[in-house]
């Protein structure tokens, strides 16, 4: 436990000798949102059926898949980032040679990045919250925590494969472009889903995030008498049930062929 101590002191202690780095950031996220504010004052007032639902406020609806875009980024990204800097910086294999486990040096260096981005969404959310003056009961703020779990711990898995791409092939991730880029798209964060062409939809259905988003819309968005969140937070759970093994096993066989084949500090 110390260990994971020391590495969330030193990523924290980082942030603090960085204000200015921090200010932007935060600044960059204000920006974002405010931008969503006026998009959605500009169509105030005219009625999509894609947003019926969710009572016909764009800000609401992209407020809340933007919150979860950081998040989501954080578990896909973190990780394979991590290992390719240390890579590149020849630290990785100073630290593998420590009495340290290889996946407690990965998450321990991680930390910060996930402790910062699930912040960063409750942020978000709370201000969705304020905003648009949604009462937010215990029930709902539960399955609000459940959802952001799942989510992070989906992504999460995602990234432990991503992670193994890195570490064996050094450039060219397919997962980060089937998940992470495509889900933007895909995954009805600025717009629904509905808008697209049936194979794309289709394609959209069996993302992560297009399930985590819609499940936190209908627990904030909709009466809680006509929210529809227990299906996708039922794919959450099983997606998370599936991939977190295979990120593991993926993880822990890359690390073993690339002490192997003595590529630690190649990239």
């Amino acid at each position: 436990m110390h260990k994971i101590i020391a590495f969330f002191r030193r990523d924290l202690m980082a942030m603090i000798s960085y204000r200015f780095r921090m200010l932007l950031n935060l600044a960059y996220a204000a920006a974002g949102a405010f931008f969503l504010f006026f998009i959605g004052r500009t169509f105030k007032g005219a009625f999509s059926e894609y947003l019926a639902r969710y009572g016909n406020d764009y800000f609401a609806f992209a407020l809340i898949g933007m919150s979860l875009s950081a998040f989501v980024s954080t578990g896909l990204y973190s990780l394979s980032e991590e290992i390719q800097n240390a890579q590149t910086q020849g630290t990785l294999e100073s630290l593998l040679l420590t009495p340290t486990s290889p996946t407690l040096i990965l998450f321990g260096s991680c930390l910060w990045s996930f402790v910062k981005s699930f912040v960063t969404c409750l942020v978000f959310i709370v201000a969705a919250l304020l905003v648009l003056g949604i009462h937010l009961s215990p029930p709902q703020a539960l399955l609000v925590l459940a959802t952001l779990s799942l989510t992070f711990c989906g992504y999460l898995s995602l990234g432990m494969v991503s992670a193994a791409f890195i570490m064996v092939f050094k450039q060219g991730n397919p997962i980060n472009m089937l998940f992470g880029s495509s889900s933007y798209f895909l995954g009805g964060l600025l717009f629904p889903v509905e808008v697209l062409p049936l194979p794309l939809r289709a394609i959209s259905s069996f993302l992560p995030m297009t399930q985590a988003a819609t499940a936190m819309r209908e627990i904030l968005l909709v009466p809680a008498e006509q929210a529809e969140w227990r299906h996708p937070l039922a794919y959450l759970a099983l997606f998370t049930l599936a991939a977190g093994p295979i990120g593991m096993i993926c993880l822990k066989k890359a690390f073993a062929r690339a002490k192997r084949d003595g590529s630690l500090v190649q990239f």
